[in-house]
């Protein structure tokens, strides 16, 4: 618990009981509570002087001010309050309902225009740390803008977080956002990832088909096998023992070769099937993940979005992807308050 900042008595006078009057205590036990003040606004009036230098200059003593009806806090909050996933008239109504806040929806829409905007130039520094990166975990999802078919992929690492809206599925999204790239991706087995040249695929998803095959086609040792290989290139990594490496490849080839025969496996004979170098890179480089569990947690803020306001509707929806979001998810990554850090874009709007 915090210190307190103040500290209150409570006293009674009277017995609830019988109402005689009270001596004076026999005893005292205390407790801390944390609490919110009232929630309400201040409104300031500012009264800026001006000023003619003698060399000629006129000085704005509010030049630095943040400017518009709305000031700086409020600004941040509704980012806030936007990053979870708020529709604007939902913000509207919250800062009217609970701090008697004169807005529209209209105006909340407007102030965080402004924000994501001054907020570009750190998607930028975003995408080069992601780019300077040794891995990148990268997904997609679809996100619907004005009816028609589109995607936000993802690119990160354990600190950062970049998004891309593009209408295309096509892998050159993925070029896009991170030229000049020469780490690992680390990906699902959509072919839209080919074009990398150094590339780790998802043991999770791996696993999972393969728990569907031994249900539905009776392959339960292929995925038993395949549970214990992949604790054996977890433990590769651990101990970073690359050498371990062909011993692992010979192994899923193995089971690979054990599925073709099944019937109803042909696919997960595809899968593995002369596919070591994809499947078990993260054993040559043990700081390479094994899932990309991290990029799917990433793109859950944009499928949070998806299912409370269905579909972006224009540039301006594909700029709240791209910088808000950007920005957002990599400050959570990095354990920074998001309040603080859109009070700071806040003031310069």
């Amino acid at each position: 618990m915090p210190k307190p900042d103040k500290e209150e008595r409570v006293s009674m006078t009277l017995c609830p009981k019988c109402c005689r009057k009270l001596k004076k205590p026999c005893d005292t036990y205390s407790f801390t509570q944390m609490d919110i003040p009232t929630p309400g606004f201040i409104t300031t009036r500012y009264v800026v002087e001006m000023y003619e230098c003698g060399c000629g200059e006129k000085v704005d003593a509010g030049e630095s001010l943040h400017k518009g009806f709305y000031g700086p806090n409020v600004t941040a909050l509704m980012g806030v309050l936007k990053k979870e996933g708020l529709s604007y008239e939902s913000i509207s109504g919250l800062l009217q309902d609970v701090h008697k806040l004169p807005i529209s929806h209209v105006g909340v829409y407007g102030k965080l225009v402004k924000l994501t905007q001054v907020m570009g130039i750190e998607r930028e520094r975003i995408r080069k740390a992601v780019s300077r990166h040794e891995y990148a975990h990268m997904d997609e999802t679809g996100l619907r803008e004005d009816g028609r078919n589109g995607y936000v992929w993802s690119a990160s690492t354990p600190l950062h977080c970049l998004f891309e809206y593009d209408f295309s599925r096509a892998g050159q999204v993925a070029q896009r956002m991170l030229p000049n790239f020469n780490g690992v991706i680390v990906t699902d087995d959509y072919k839209g990832y080919l074009w990398a040249s150094q590339r780790q695929l998802c043991w999770a998803h791996l696993l999972r088909e393969a728990k569907d095959f031994a249900e539905n086609d009776g392959a339960l040792v292929q995925y038993e096998r395949l549970k214990t290989l992949y604790d054996k290139a977890k433990r590769a990594q651990e101990i970073r023992n690359t050498k371990l490496y062909d011993k692992l490849a010979w192994e899923l080839e193995d089971i690979a070769t054990c599925y073709h025969p099944l019937d109803g496996c042909k696919t997960m004979y595809g899968k593995l099937h002369g596919r070591a170098a994809l499947w078990l890179l993260g054993v040559k480089h043990s700081n390479v993940p094994l899932t990309n569990n991290h990029g799917e947690r990433c793109l859950r803020k944009v499928v949070l979005h998806r299912n409370r306001i269905g579909c972006i509707r224009n540039k301006t929806g594909e700029a709240f992807v791209n910088v808000f979001l950007s920005c957002t998810s990599t400050w959570k990554l990095q354990g920074k308050s998001t309040y603080q850090r859109l009070l700071k874009y806040a003031l310069t709007t």
